[in-house]
């Protein structure tokens, strides 16, 4: 019989929060760079993402996909935080997907940021899942 004690949560490896530099529009007094605080998202928080993130047509369900990735980067975002009241006004918005497209106006800088955001979280670009399925 194998040991199931591998599994209890007090052993389990903790996934921490990572810091990404998003875009270099935004700097200290110093010059330096302002890096993201980013938070891997549970398979919960997934889950409640993905249903949010469904159309109904035609009697049939449909991820939308842009949707879903919107929500996958504002759930992850710790800092800046895309909540807060004062930010989101600064920029005319009032939601953290709205206002995390506006502070990363050129769309490579949003483009690197979404797919660092799936690779924390496990998720491999459509190519990758060719290439493996290929071997």
């Amino acid at each position: 019989m194998k040991d199931l004690s591998i599994f209890l949560k007090e052993n389990k490896i903790k996934r921490e929060n990572v810091f990404y530099c998003a875009s270099e529009d935004f700097k200290d007094s110093e010059g330096n760079v302002i890096r993201w605080e980013i938070k891997p998202v549970t398979t919960r928080e997934e889950e409640t993402i993905r249903e949010e993130s469904m159309d109904y047509a035609d009697g049939k369900y449909r991820l939308n996909v842009n949707r879903y990735i919107e929500k996958m980067v504002a759930e992850a975002v710790v800092f800046p935080n895309l909540y807060d009241a004062k930010l989101q006004d600064s920029y005319n918005v009032k939601s953290p997907e709205a206002l995390v497209k506006e502070i990363l106006d050129k769309p490579g800088d949003y483009s690197r940021l979404a797919r660092f955001v799936q690779n924390l979280n496990g998720f491999k670009s459509l190519r990758e899942d060719i290439e493996e399925a290929k071997n």
